[in-house]
């Protein structure tokens, strides 16, 4: 059974442009992204069971309107699925507020403005999050999507409706049962595949913060990631500003963030990345994903 629900955001939202970032055409990620209709499918675990979704977004970023299709014949799960869709597309976060919010740093109230609406997706779980952000490790972009393209395909769930494919995220049983050599030969570092292993097995075992741990304690919560083996502060911080409703934090150290801020507010990138946590709080970390945003379009660009 088919239900399809619609939810209008307040403006200005713009998922899209995160998505044609984030994708690459016909892999799951494991969402697939089409960009021709502006629709994203994947296969989400909602009430116990797999359930098939797809949300299309139109009318980007002023008059937004984003309609999400559920096929399954129990109303409750459809409904939730809904819900979940929108926590993952962050569909309630109020961009304008961001904007006021910059009213005393007039260069990067014009970086919101000209990425109106823009903001990254969000995981639900902290393995999720931790697991593409490896991935993501000091490599290109689109290797890494790649990469975990393959991971999906090999250790996620596949369903086929409609004549399409459907994807879910490797579910971390999965990658504990997987020998290294399997996880390597994704096209993964020894040192990745290990990682990998170990936040799936924390997972299993409990040993991994909740979701409520990083949203009281963003910080705190990465820095108890550390403890992971291969996970860096780089690779904590991202985690948990995936995961986080709003965006009180994001990867201080990151180079695109700090080269973004530095070339945005003109000055030099020392101590911008602090000043910006401590005037912005929960806008912070969106600062640093549209400056590393506006940083790599910029050096693409110029190639």
């Amino acid at each position: 059974m088919r239900k399809v629900f619609t939810h209008r955001p307040l403006p200005p939202y713009d998922f899209s442009t995160h998505l044609s970032i984030f994708s690459i055409k016909g892999e799951p990620l494991p969402y697939i992204y089409d960009e021709e209709r502006q629709a994203c499918r994947n296969l989400l675990f909602i009430g116990g069971e797999y359930v098939t979704v797809e949300a299309v977004f139109s009318r980007e970023p002023w008059e937004p309107r984003i309609t999400v299709t559920v096929w399954s014949g129990n109303e409750g799960i459809a409904e939730k699925a809904f819900r979940q869709v929108l926590e993952r597309v962050r569909a309630s976060f109020d961009y304008s507020a961001f904007i006021a919010r910059l009213a005393g740093w007039p260069r990067l109230k014009s970086l919101a403005l000209k990425y109106a609406g823009v903001r990254p997706g969000r995981f639900l779980s902290l393995y999720e999050a931790l697991v593409d952000t490896v991935i993501k490790q000091r490599i290109a972009l689109k290797s890494a999507l790649r990469i975990q393209a393959r991971l999906v395909r090999a250790f996620g769930r596949k369903v086929v409706m409609e004549g399409r494919e459907f994807y879910s995220f490797p579910e971390p049983e999965a990658l504990t049962r997987a020998a290294l050599d399997e996880i390597r030969a994704l096209g993964l570092t020894e040192a990745k595949a290990r990682t990998i292993s170990e936040i799936a097995g924390a997972t299993v075992e409990g040993r991994l913060p909740s979701l409520d741990d990083a949203v009281k304690d963003p910080w705190g919560t990465a820095e108890e990631l550390t403890k992971l083996w291969g996970v860096g502060r780089w690779t904590a911080e991202l985690a948990v500003a995936q995961v986080h409703p709003l965006f009180p934090i994001g990867p201080k150290a990151d180079l695109a963030v700090r080269r973004g801020l530095s070339r945005v507010l003109g000055e030099g990138a020392e101590d911008i990345v602090d000043k910006v946590i401590k005037s912005l709080d929960d806008f912070a970390g969106l600062v640093m994903y549209l400056a590393a945003l506006e940083y790599e379009n910029v050096k693409r660009n110029r190639e």
